[in-house]
């Protein structure tokens, strides 16, 4: 059956003969009118008033689908109302349009988690360090050491946080410096094992972002001293008031070095990776899971879609049957599209935010 415009503008008549034909169903129903009465009410309601709903709704469906009807109209209010339970007729020789699918975005992008470059060392060009100098000296004092380096980061920038006291980056002082006067040597890499501040950090547990040595040896006086000579040094200045550093440790200790008796010293500044929120697992799980189930429904409408070719140009019946299939399964499959491009929008920004906070300058 084919609907003509005629029959499309008299939507407002069939949606008040359905509201009367509610209306004097419950009248009937409550009154003592005789049963043949109601007999002759019942057969207006079932034939009359459910030819015209099965035209309705025949035409609801179909309007829908090639979306001439928007969803908040009157008739397609009335519709959902009336034609919840309706399915297509045997002899509809109208066929319904195929949903479009939404294109699937579910790119993610990739953290640098497992591709960290670390910083070097020593920001300096070349070994630039206190030299020995000739002094009856006293003792050097970690804690004084840290928080003088601590001052001179407060006395040269605004924005430079306080070196945070941590045990691993002390032991890894410890190390360095008790290697230095085993060894007898004063640089950054052993020439014994080729050891070096950021090898001793992955011994030891310490994940960083990045990390920093300053080194220092002679006899300075006393701490203060020490923080000036280190930062009367342009390489180690640069590290004490490095801004990507947030966490440090530090060793002194006198011995023999060259058959001298002097300080070596020893400060390894670091940024855990644990000073950064990696994007969020969950959401790249459930992008994943999503991305599966959207996988899987698009196979089936591909399937439905091959059926589809195969069917007569007659048998709109069945035609539209697998139609309504796909059409559901479109529904499912871009609600997942929506729902994807909104979890890798979001799991995406945690990336940019990781990232921006693992860059070192």
């Amino acid at each position: 059956m084919i609907f003509t415009s005629k029959k499309r503008t008299s939507i407002l008549l069939l949606s008040l003969v359905f509201l009367f034909s509610v209306l004097f169903s419950n009248v009937a129903k409550a009154s003592t009118i005789t049963d043949g009465i109601f007999n002759v009410f019942n057969f207006i309601n079932t034939r009359i008033i459910g030819q015209i709903k099965n035209d309705f709704c025949r035409q609801y469906i179909l309007a829908l689908s090639t979306g001439e009807w928007k969803d908040g109209e009157l008739r397609a209010n009335l519709g959902k109302r009336f034609c919840a339970s309706y399915s297509v007729p045997t002899d509809s020789t109208s066929k319904i349009a195929e949903t479009n699918l939404q294109p699937l975005n579910s790119n993610i992008s990739v953290s640098n988690t497992n591709n960290l470059v670390p910083s070097s060392i020593n920001n300096s060009s070349s070994d630039v360090y206190a030299p020995i100098v000739s002094t009856n000296g006293g003792d050097l004092d970690a804690n004084q050491i840290i928080s003088l380096t601590n001052a001179e980061r407060k006395n040269n920038g605004s924005k430079l946080v306080d070196l945070q006291y941590n045990d691993i980056l002390k032991n890894i002082a410890i190390i360095r410096v008790k290697d230095m006067f085993a060894n007898q040597y004063f640089e950054h890499n052993s020439p014994i094992t080729g050891d070096n501040a950021s090898k001793e950090a992955e011994k030891n547990g310490y994940q960083y972002i990045t990390i920093g040595e300053n080194i220092a040896l002679g006899n300075f006086g006393d701490s203060k001293g020490l923080v000036t000579a280190w930062m009367n040094s342009p390489g180690h200045r640069a590290n004490i008031l490095n801004k990507n550093y947030t966490e440090i440790g530090v060793y002194a200790e006198k011995g023999i070095y060259q058959n001298q008796s002097v300080w070596i010293a020893t400060q390894i500044f670091g940024k855990p990776i644990s000073g950064c929120a990696e994007p969020n697992k969950t959401i790249k799980d459930k992008v994943s899971s999503y991305k599966f189930s959207a996988d899987s429904i698009l196979a089936n409408i591909k399937n439905i879609d091959a059926e589809l070719k195969t069917l007569s140009a007659t048998d709109t019946q069945t035609y539209n049957s697998k139609v309504a299939e796909r059409n559901t399964l479109v529904g499912l499959y871009n609600n997942l599209a929506s729902e994807i491009k909104t979890s890798v929008a979001e799991y995406n920004t945690g990336v940019s935010v990781y990232n921006a906070c693992i860059k070192t300058q």
